[in-house]
């Protein structure tokens, strides 16, 4: 019985060392798959990587340059030059003045004046129409006097003179011909009733004269002119607000209020200067002296 224990027991013995490895694989298999199990939950329980979506940003648009059609001509013909402007002229106003003239001498006075102004209105402005425009307003003048209109007479007497002074500063016509229609002018405005102004204007065409002749003498002597109205200063005068070349609208265009203005002004300063420089001068003290001496004698 004892054998059959030991038996017993040597085959339990040997039971065990298989259970006991049985086991032990059986639990090193546990734990490898709990440590799969383990492994495989923690992967699944980790969040993927985020990844930020970059969205492409779309360039700018480009404009498109659209290049302009230029049309080329079969055949290119060059563009003829301008043609220079032709030269202003008078002959339509000295044509109308000539017929004027004509008319004039035949005894039609109303032709004569009615071409006469035509010849004033197609002067062209400028220097280039002031000679023939001279003409014009001077034969005006001398038909009004024929027709006994003295207003009209001294309008363009008036006008011709201040022409006159113009043409004859830019040196277009003589000291004669300048002192001629100031001349004119002073005779129209006295008969008029302007005596003062009358003489203003007759001294200034005789000294218009005179000094003309002075120029020539001194160019020819070669000294200088010496006239004793240059050496006093400037003059007040009192000129009147009257404006004669403005009466006739046919003169708006020519002449002004203010060149006559400055003929006169110049007429008046001049004759003042040349009455001032010809004054005898103030006594001096002893001659005052004397004459008060004189005249207590006498009242003795």
């Amino acid at each position: 019985m004892c054998s059959r224990t030991e038996g017993h027991l040597k085959v339990s013995k040997t039971n065990l060392f298989l259970f006991a490895g049985m086991a032990a694989s059986l639990g090193s298999l546990a734990l490898a798959q709990t440590a799969g199990q383990k492994q495989t939950k923690s992967k699944r329980n980790q969040r993927p990587p985020v990844v930020q979506k970059v969205t492409p940003v779309a360039p700018a648009p480009v404009e498109e340059v659209v290049a302009p059609v230029v049309e080329v001509p079969t055949s290119v013909v060059a563009p003829e030059p301008a043609a220079p402007p032709s030269p202003v002229t008078d002959e339509a106003a000295r044509a109308a003045l000539k017929a004027g003239t004509a008319a004039s001498a035949a005894g039609d006075l109303r032709q004569a004046e009615q071409a006469f102004r035509t010849a004033l209105t197609l002067a062209p402005p400028g220097e280039t129409g002031d000679s023939v425009a001279l003409e014009a307003t001077k034969r005006l003048g001398f038909l009004a006097f024929e027709k006994r209109d003295p207003r009209s007479a001294e309008t363009f007497f008036g006008a011709e003179a201040v022409l006159a002074r113009r043409l004859y500063f830019s040196g277009k016509i003589s000291p004669r011909a300048f002192a001629d229609s100031v001349q004119r002018f002073a005779s129209a405005t006295g008969s008029m009733g302007r005596s003062g102004e009358s003489a203003a204007l007759s001294f200034y065409a005789q000294e218009i004269k005179s000094r003309a002749q002075a120029e020539v003498s001194s160019q020819i002597l070669n000294r200088d002119t010496n006239d004793p109205a240059d050496s006093v200063g400037n003059v007040r005068v009192a000129a009147s607000g009257l404006c004669v070349v403005g009466r006739d609208p046919i003169l708006k265009d020519r002449v002004s209020c203010e060149d006559e203005e400055g003929a006169r002004g110049e007429a008046l300063a001049l004759q003042a200067r040349q009455i001032k420089a010809s004054a005898p001068p103030p006594p001096t003290k002893a001659e005052r002296e004397a004459k008060e001496a004189k005249n207590k004698g006498k009242g003795g």
